[in-house]
């Protein structure tokens, strides 16, 4: 076992005993007043009492957010960044084997553009989501559970616990894909984060840097004439509640060929955009919190939100 898996774990258990004295509302509270706190005094004191991947925080996003903004806020970055940090770490604890009601009791949720995913959903013609790895995509499937819907959860490994594997070759995404066209036209709700090197993708401008875009999800809601929404989860500070925030439907119309989705991905990156620069401390959302991973703002491996059985 290595260290980083160590301290992974040992934080899990730690999070689980004082969720069962403690009400989530109260620990995300002491969360919030105290992290800032600690990151604080650990930067005063040279940082070396905070996990690396921390520290480090401000240079992985500077290339989105600009040098000079991660200069004046590199404090104020490593402190947020730490409350999401464990903040992501209870709320995944609180969704694992949890009653959908009961998690939306102690989780509340606040959704905003719940018009169009109803919208949506009453067309009965299945549903694709398209997110990425930022925030906390798993509130997105509560959401969609508590609403009665059935979700497909999408990885890169079965090991994620995730519904569909994305394999490695052309031969394994095309048996996913025929899987998930099969689910969608039966009526579920597939969500899918885009945001990742993985076969087809369009390099797309996203805030002041650029990310890769798979095309998967807008294939997918093509082939089966689905609608298609882009959907966040974020953790608002200092509220009560976390927000999971639908679009307007993307258009797709009738293109054929992967680049011809440009003007779709470009509309994606905009609205990822729009949440993500008031919350850039929650870029890289399933980035562990001991342990280097970098790369783009995504998660190396998975191309959708784990399933009711994953952790942080």
């Amino acid at each position: 076992m290595t260290a980083r898996s160590s301290w992974e774990r040992a934080a899990r258990r730690i999070v689980t005993e004082t969720l069962r004295l403690v009400p989530p509302a109260s620990v995300i509270g002491a969360i919030e007043r105290l992290a800032p706190c600690y990151a604080q005094a650990a930067l005063y004191a040279g940082g070396v009492l905070l996990p690396r991947t921390l520290r480090d925080f401000p240079d992985k996003v500077a290339p989105y957010l600009g040098a000079d903004r991660v200069r004046e806020q590199r404090a104020r970055l490593i402190e947020a960044r730490l409350v999401f940090l464990l903040t992501r770490l209870v709320l995944n604890q609180m969704v694992h084997g949890r009653p959908i009601a009961e998690s939306c009791r102690l989780l509340p949720i606040a959704v905003d553009g719940a018009d169009h995913l109803d919208a949506a959903l009453a067309e009965r013609r299945g549903l694709v989501l398209v997110s990425a790895h930022f925030g906390l995509p798993a509130l997105i499937r509560l959401v969609l559970e508590g609403r009665g819907a059935r979700v497909v959860g999408v990885g890169a490994s079965f090991i994620q616990g995730v519904d569909v594997e994305i394999g490695r070759d052309v031969w394994a995404r095309a048996r996913a894909l025929q899987r998930l066209r099969a689910e969608v036209e039966g009526g579920s709700v597939c969500v899918l984060l885009a945001d990742v090197r993985r076969g087809r993708y369009i390099d797309t401008p996203f805030l002041q840097g650029r990310i890769p875009v798979a095309t998967g999800a807008f294939v997918l809601a093509q082939a089966t004439r689905s609608p298609l929404l882009p959907a966040f989860a974020v953790r608002v500070p200092g509220a009560r509640h976390s927000r999971v925030a639908f679009g307007p439907p993307l258009p797709l119309g009738d293109q054929t060929h992967p680049m011809m989705f440009a003007g779709t991905v470009l509309s994606f990156a905009r609205c990822y955009e729009a949440i993500a620069r008031d919350h850039p401390a929650q870029l890289f959302g399933y980035d562990p919190v001991f342990g280097a991973s970098p790369g783009a703002p995504r998660a190396s491996a998975g191309d959708g939100p784990p399933s009711r059985s994953a952790r942080a």
